[in-house]
């Protein structure tokens, strides 16, 4: 089992990866694109135990860091990581780690969407502190900002995530993917 998790982990860091790759300008807050990557971080969560997913999560960090162009858009480097965007980054593996923790091992419905708005919380309080930190923004506009404009968003990746594990996790159980 650890095997096939470490394969998976490996896997969806990759996916986070090629998520981060499309990134739309985001017209309301400049230098904070629309990506795929919240979708891949929710997926993590829901196919991986804890400690795997946060470490498939700190696996696209380290490729990202030391300069493999894996950040939204192709961005590369440490800087990322204490960019605009970078609180957003760091909130990844914690995220990962709390889906997974929710949605459990056998998860319903419930607990798939469950974990995939509680990664979004998460992901949200890093990114809207590294703006703060990072982009000098204030905390309330930050906010403001960040839940008007990504919210419904990212709420419909936790549900297609939701979607995909369910299949994805079905497929693993019957050895399709094994």
């Amino acid at each position: 089992m650890r095997l096939r998790h470490l394969t998976l982990a490996a896997l969806l860091a990759a996916v986070t990866a090629v998520c981060s790759l499309l990134a739309i300008p985001n017209p309301l807050v400049p230098g904070v694109p629309f990506t795929l990557q919240v979708l891949a971080v929710c997926l993590t969560g829901m196919l991986l135990p804890p400690g795997f997913a946060a470490a498939a999560q700190v696996v696209y960090l380290l490729l990202g860091a030391v300069g493999i162009p894996v950040f939204a858009g192709g961005a590369a480097g440490a800087g990322v990581l204490v960019s605009l965007t970078g609180g957003f980054l760091w909130g990844y593996p914690p995220a990962a780690a709390a889906c997974a923790a929710i949605a459990g091992p056998r998860p319903s419905w419930a607990r798939l969407i469950s974990g995939g708005v509680a990664a979004i919380l998460i992901v949200y309080a890093f990114g809207f502190a590294g703006l703060v930190a990072f982009g000098h923004l204030r905390a309330d506009l930050a906010t403001a900002a960040g839940l008007g404009t990504f919210l419904p968003w990212d709420l419909g990746k936790a549900v297609l995530a939701a979607l995909l594990a369910h299949r994805l996790r079905a497929a693993l159980r019957g050895g399709a993917l094994a």
